[in-house]
């Protein structure tokens, strides 16, 4: 769903250039600090999407996303599970340990607080430039012990 939300906001001629901060923590240790694109949009067979995602491997995390799709365009408000039609997340170590959140199953949890959405259509679609932060909490899948967390600001 990354790419999808990417690929509509670069078929709008908008560019990709955002001011995106993530910290990736795993059973509380040390966080991963890192660059991340957070951008939304709105195309014909995807619907309404948000996305969170690393730039690139950073030290001991090689993915770190966060997806959530939507009843409606993004607003300004906070977003959780209850207010979304679905959502997943994911952070996965440079080891190999996989850590999810689904709210389908209502694995992990997750808080999204959009302060400023701007809008940009072309070419059919609607990519929106997001302002906010977001908190994800993540559970370890066997063998993977414990919690991961991702937090960014955007």
């Amino acid at each position: 769903m990354a790419i999808a939300v990417a690929a509509a906001a670069a078929a709008c001629g908008t560019n990709l250039d955002f001011n995106c901060s993530m910290n990736v923590t795993v059973n509380g240790g040390a966080p991963a600090t890192m660059s991340c694109l957070a951008a939304g949009a709105t195309t014909p067979g995807i619907g309404n999407a948000v996305t969170i995602s690393m730039n690139g491997p950073s030290a001991g995390i090689q993915t770190a996303q966060f997806a959530m799709t939507l009843p409606s365009p993004p607003s300004v408000r906070t977003y959780g599970a209850a207010d979304v039609s679905a959502a997943f997340g994911q952070v996965q170590t440079s080891t190999g340990a996989v850590y999810s959140q689904s709210s389908a199953g209502s694995l992990g949890s997750f808080s999204v607080t959009l302060t400023g959405v701007s809008a940009a259509s072309g070419n059919g679609g609607t990519a929106y430039f997001l302002h906010g932060t977001a908190t994800v909490t993540l559970s370890g899948q066997s063998p993977a012990p414990g919690t991961a967390t991702i937090t960014a600001t955007f």
